[in-house]
C-alpha cells in the first residue's frame, strides 16, 4: 500500500518526544510537514489527547492549537467507542486508569479499533485506508501479554489486537522524509 493510502493516529507521546528532541522553534520541518499530513487527512489524533496536550505550556501547546483552528483532525468519543472502551477495561484492567487525569491510550486504542473494524463506514467515509497507530511508548517487553493485569502500553496493545503501531521518526522512514 502507498503511503498516501496510510492513515497515521497519533499518540500524545510521539508529539511530545518530537518536541524534545525537535523543539518547534529550531526544527521547523519536521513540524510543517506533520502539518501537511493533518491538511491531507493523513494524520488524526484523539481529543483526549489534545486534553493532554493542551495542558501543558510550551510550544507544543500552541503548535497543536494552531492545527486545531485549521483543520478537523482531532476526533470526539463516538458510540463505537463508548461501547468499546468498557469491553477494554473489563478484560484488561491496568490499561484503563480512570484515576488518571488524563489517559488518551484507550481512546487511541478505541479509535483505531473503529477504523480499522468498520469497513462500511471506512469505505464510504474515509476510502481505502490503512490505519497505523504512532506511539513512543516503549513496549512492556517480557511482559505476559495473556495475562490481562500486564497490558499496560499502546505497543502491547495493538500487538494483541493486531494494531500497527510505530514510532515517529518510523513514521518519517516511511514518508521518505528527509531533514
Amino acid at each position: 500500500m502507498s503511503p498516501s493510502n496510510i492513515v497515521y493516529i497519533i499518540d500524545s507521546s510521539s508529539l511530545i518526544f518530537l518536541r524534545r528532541n525537535n523543539p518547534i522553534d529550531i526544527y521547523k520541518t519536521p513540524w510543517r510537514r506533520l502539518k501537511e499530513l493533518i491538511e491531507e487527512n493523513r494524520l488524526i489524533t484523539h481529543s483526549e489527547v489534545k486534553k493532554e496536550i493542551i495542558d501543558g505550556n510550551d510550544l507544543l501547546v500552541e503548535w497543536f492549537k494552531e492545527q486545531d483552528r485549521e483543520f478537523d483532525w482531532v476526533y470526539n468519543i463516538t458510540d463505537y467507542q463508548n461501547a468499546i472502551l468498557p469491553k477494554i477495561h473489563k478484560k484488561y484492567p491496568l490499561f484503563i486508569k480512570p484515576e488518571n487525569e488524563h489517559d488518551a491510550d484507550p481512546f487511541i486504542i478505541a479509535l483505531a479499533c473503529e477504523r480499522i473494524n468498520t469497513p462500511k463506514l471506512q469505505a464510504t467515509l474515509y476510502g481505502e485506508y490503512q490505519y497505523v497507530v504512532i506511539s513512543d511508548e516503549n513496549s512492556a517487553q517480557g511482559q505476559n501479554l495473556n495475562n490481562p493485569y500486564e497490558v499496560v502500553k499502546i505497543p502491547d496493545f495493538c500487538k494483541i489486537f493486531k494494531i500497527e503501531c510505530i514510532k515517529i521518526f518510523e513514521m518519517f522512514r516511511r514518508e521518505s522524509w528527509e531533514f
